[in-house]
């Protein structure tokens, strides 16, 4: 696999991280490419916080979301761009603000789009978040 795209220039700091990943305090860890694997993680600020101290459920989305995109982004090609076209979120546990542990896979590629699943765990491993997702691919127009 090539690692010259976009998301690859991101993670080796050659060009800026996107503001929403800025905003969530991600940091790429780790990719297994023989899994199609992403670890990512999170400095969960207090800013994400509901009204109880907790980590706002859509921001825990977010934060899947931005896992499971770059578990796609690290195949693409320059040209290309993936868009979530659907996804589901299942909330396990409260998550405080601090660390918060991504780690998503590309489960399969179809005509309809490629799938993934993903998981958010705090840092002693307690799992917060489970979810999935379909995105589509598109070319971009040249």
């Amino acid at each position: 696999m090539e690692r010259d795209n976009p998301f690859w220039r991101v993670v080796r700091g050659q060009l800026p991280q996107p503001n929403a990943a800025k905003l969530l305090g991600w940091r790429f860890v780790d990719y297994r490419e023989d899994l199609r694997q992403i670890e990512v993680e999170y400095e969960a600020s207090s800013s994400l916080t509901n009204p109880l101290g907790y980590i706002q459920g859509g921001m825990l989305t977010a934060m899947l979301d931005d896992c499971m995109g770059p578990a796609i982004y690290a195949m693409l090609g320059w040209e290309q761009v993936a868009l979530t076209t659907r996804m589901t979120t299942r909330f396990l546990n409260p998550a405080l603000p601090g660390r918060i542990l991504g780690c998503a896979r590309l489960i399969r590629r179809g005509p309809k789009g490629w799938y993934t699943s993903g998981q958010l765990m705090d840092a002693k491993r307690n799992v917060l978040v489970t979810g999935s997702a379909r995105f589509k691919v598109f070319e971009l127009p040249r």
